[in-house]
């Protein structure tokens, strides 16, 4: 995985290329930007920022790619991977605020994280009110499994 140096480097090179939309900004995430991501997961009902809220900024800092959106400095969307950088890369998370939805701001996200690993494939789970907005972007449904209680 790239040095923190070397991320920062990949996402300003690419920003030169991206047409983003007035007045909204892509960067990487930044730590101080935990509490803002705490409150849009948890209005959108994902609990985990809030009720293990340690564990979720330790998962912040081990991934990459993560970026945020930004609209007059204040934080409108973000995505959060894991990626092998050869293969696969999984999207952990991807939100917009909802009044900000349906000016391809996802798209965008999505694109741009891409473009940062773009040898791989996509992975990742979603909700079925977002079925559609994958299904338009060339995803396809998979099967999948998830266990949360490793006690048994």
């Amino acid at each position: 995985m790239a040095g923190d140096s070397d991320k920062a480097a990949q996402i300003a090179f690419l920003l030169k290329d991206l047409n983003l939309p007035d007045g909204i900004n892509l960067r990487e995430w930044a730590p101080a930007d935990f509490p803002v991501i705490q409150a849009l997961s948890s209005a959108e009902g994902w609990t985990t920022p809030q009720s293990r809220p340690v564990e979720a900024l330790r998962a912040w800092q081990n991934s990459w790619p993560v970026l945020v959106l930004t609209a007059d400095e204040k934080i409108i969307g973000f995505l959060r991977a894991l990626s092998d950088g050869e293969i696969t890369t999984y999207i952990a998370e991807v939100l917009i605020a909802p009044e900000w939805r349906g000016q391809g701001l996802g798209t965008l996200l999505l694109e741009t994280c891409h473009r940062l690993v773009p040898d791989t494939r996509f992975d990742l789970l979603s909700v079925e009110k977002s079925v559609s907005f994958y299904m338009t972007h060339g995803f396809r449904e998979f099967w999948g499994f998830r266990k949360s209680d490793f006690t048994g």
